[in-house]
């Protein structure tokens, strides 16, 4: 069993907030209820399993798609349950975990991490990755290779009094089991929606990171 934070500090429940509204769920249905606390995801069913069921319509994190989800397992997943197991001032961070009572296995992972040292840490992984190639340019400084999509982009601070402090967020999405192409669309598409609507919640700027980053290529 995972050790999981059980007390967000403040400036964490302001972060926890807006990335439930920027979670929201993704289908034309109806929204489902956003992440909940690392305390309350972390229970184990009357089944034996570890997290918890996704949407009505199989989606998982909000954004991991169940045909994402069977690339990434390579198979239909069994038993897929969804599990928070960072929730802190900086770091808000769900897997899709499958199989069965005992057995159960992390496939897919979504982050979203604030600050310099996640970005870097990011971006030192992304370009490091096997066949990494440039992202679309609407993520921000981003990378994609097969089962890894990293996304580098500048966001207004969940405690700013002014929404144009932006600082780095990062997000990444990545498969744990199989990288192939299907996983791969699916875990850039999952990511493109997380950051859509993490711009609608605190708004973002992945131009400006864009930007920065020339800046950065081209200065003295």
């Amino acid at each position: 069993m995972r050790m999981l934070s059980t007390v967000p500090s403040r400036r964490g429940a302001a972060l926890v907030a807006g990335l439930a509204v920027a979670l929201s769920a993704c289908t034309s249905e109806e929204p489902e209820a956003p992440p909940v606390a690392a305390e309350d995801s972390a229970r184990t069913s009357d089944d034996g399993l570890e997290g918890e069921p996704g949407t009505g319509t199989g989606w998982l994190c909000e954004y991991v798609s169940p045909a994402t989800l069977r690339a990434a397992v390579g198979a239909e997943a069994q038993s897929p349950r969804q599990l928070v197991t960072e929730d802190d001032e900086d770091s808000w961070v769900c897997e899709v975990l499958v199989g069965g009572p005992g057995e159960q296995e992390p496939a897919v992972r979504l982050a979203i991490q604030l600050g310099e040292e996640a970005r870097d840490l990011a971006r030192e992984r992304a370009e490091a990755a096997a066949q990494v190639r440039g992202g679309p340019e609407h993520l921000g400084v981003s990378f994609v290779s097969p089962g890894l999509i990293t996304a580098l982009t500048l966001c207004t601070a969940p405690d700013a009094q002014d929404r144009g402090e932006r600082i780095p967020y990062t997000l990444v999405a990545e498969s744990l089991g199989e990288t192939g192409e299907e996983a791969t669309a699916g875990l850039r598409q999952a990511l493109t929606e997380a950051a859509k609507r993490l711009d609608a919640a605190v708004g973002c700027s992945p131009s400006q990171a864009l930007s920065d980053e020339a800046a950065a290529t081209t200065g003295p």
